[in-house]
């Protein structure tokens, strides 16, 4: 099984643990939401894909950090998400997604735009913020354990290249 395939069980597990009765599967459950809180895991041939409304990161084992996957799962499930919308008119052409961490530091998960068609008008935003989905002391067992074998699939990696 490769890491893009096992972290999606493990993920779809806890998913399925915490939230059975909000959980939506589609793609014969390779695409997973909870509710329609905006939060969901996708998962292709190559790829496992962590996202939060339209904004997502694709992460491929291949050139991507599996520990930063995990964390972002583990981050937009555990921290407050503050999301920015901008809009000119009643049309909002951007959003801007961030997770608060400690010292309401902020982490940019993504921000998606399109042409503002009105663009004449003037510029306005408004932010909104989405909830912890869990605490972290909860899920920080399988955290550790997700982290543990990224970091044990790594030294495997980086010890076959070195020969």
């Amino acid at each position: 099984m490769n890491p893009n395939q096992y972290l999606f069980e493990k993920f779809s597990n806890l998913l399925n643990e915490e939230f059975s009765q909000t959980i939506n599967e589609y793609d014969e459950g390779r695409h997973l939401t909870i509710g329609d809180t905006g939060f969901w895991i996708s998962l292709d041939d190559k790829e496992l894909i962590i996202g939060f409304g339209l904004n997502h990161t694709h992460y491929n084992f291949d050139y991507d950090s599996m520990e930063d996957a995990i964390d972002t799962f583990f981050l937009l499930l555990t921290k407050r998400k503050k999301i920015t919308d901008y809009s000119k008119g009643l049309k909002i052409f951007k959003t801007k997604v961030e997770i608060e961490v400690d010292n309401e530091e902020l982490i940019n998960l993504g921000t998606t735009a399109t042409f503002p068609l009105q663009f004449w008008k003037r510029s306005e935003s408004k932010i909104s913020y989405v909830n912890e989905f869990l605490k972290t002391e909860k899920i920080t067992e399988q955290w550790k354990e997700l982290i543990n074998y990224a970091q044990q699939r790594t030294e495997v990696k980086n010890n076959t290249l070195l020969r």
